[in-house]
């Protein structure tokens, strides 16, 4: 009854037949693009600007899809992995896309209006909706993407139940891999909310869902600092996935007694280095390469600015002589 309220779309079989189907991430992709895109024309606010949409359309960033795209750990997709998979999409015809991949994407779906049938009085389907529905059928779901059979052939229509084409098969084994499903999400929430209830300083959203890797507020700070100034070295580098950088930083702070000021200090120092400028582009590689970073540099003459207090990031101070 649910799905009835929120709306639905028809997801054609004839899609186990092509080859990338079989790739997880990229069926899983596809069905959030169809499912999220607009079904009919309205104005979009998304990262504070309006955009005005047409069926079939939907605004979103790589960035964005990408954290509906997790493995079994729940790490999101890379902005660069879904980028490679959209650009798939378009070459096979299925979506066409326009604007700035960071600042918003409008997505547009080719052949939308196959997937969008209206058909009225779920869960039944009406007869005089048969003859509509079986048309919409009887087309392909999408030129390029799609090829091949996108009808139910007359046997398979005769054989449908009838509310919402489900798969065919042994309904208790559904039941069994749902409550599975279920029960793996219901775990997962558990131990998050005991991670939460451990670290109440974790940042919102900065955190794995095992709770293995997470960082405060001002560590997030500093993460998101650290990538605008390694962006000068290096302009096309991949938005980390900033739990885990977080963390680095919160165990460089716990365990090796690091102040964000030190941290920070050190990577805008290499970052100017010849050498090391193009080897350190992580949190990571400046903890590990920590000891030789500053042994070179008080041979160099720098010197290191410690700070023995926490950085203080709304206080713009701690700042000076490390931007240009």
């Amino acid at each position: 009854m649910e799905n009835q309220k929120t709306g639905f779309i028809p997801l054609y079989r004839s899609v186990l037949k092509q080859p990338w189907s079989k790739d997880v991430f990229l069926r899983t992709l596809w069905d959030n693009l169809l499912l999220n895109a607009a079904r009919q024309p309205y104005t979009a606010s998304f990262k504070g600007r309006q955009w005005p949409l047409q069926t079939g359309q939907l605004v979103t960033t790589s960035a964005d899809l990408g954290l509906n795209l997790c493995d079994r750990n729940g790490e999101p997709a890379s902005r660069h992995a879904v980028d490679r998979m959209l650009s798939f999409f378009e070459k096979e015809g299925m979506i066409s896309t326009a604007g700035e991949r960071r600042k918003g994407t409008v997505i547009t779906i080719t052949n939308y209006a196959l997937y969008a049938q209206k058909i009225d009085n779920l869960p039944a389907h009406k007869a005089e909706h048969n003859g509509e529905h079986k048309a919409a059928h009887n087309e392909p779901s999408n030129g390029a993407g799609l090829e091949g059979d996108a009808a139910h052939k007359p046997e398979q229509i005769a054989a449908l139940k009838p509310a919402h084409h489900e798969q065919q098969g042994n309904n208790n084994n559904k039941n069994i891999k749902r409550s599975t499903f279920r029960n793996s999400v219901e775990s997962r929430n558990d131990a998050t909310k005991k991670f939460l209830s451990r670290h109440p300083e974790a940042a919102d959203g900065i955190y794995t869902p095992s709770g293995k890797s997470w960082g405060t507020a001002d560590d997030l700070k500093a993460a998101r600092w650290i990538y605008s100034q390694l962006l000068t070295v290096n302009a096309s580098l991949s938005e980390p996935k900033w739990a885990e950088w977080a963390n680095t930083i919160r165990l460089m702070r716990v365990q090796d007694h690091r102040t964000h000021y030190e941290i920070c200090d050190l990577l805008k120092w290499a970052s100017k280095d010849d050498f090391w400028g193009e080897n350190i582009m992580s949190p990571a590689g400046l903890r590990k390469k920590w000891d030789r970073l500053t042994a070179k540099r008080s041979r160099k003459g720098g010197v290191a600015k410690t700070g023995a207090a926490e950085l203080n990031f709304d206080n713009t101070d701690w700042a000076e002589g490390l931007l240009p």
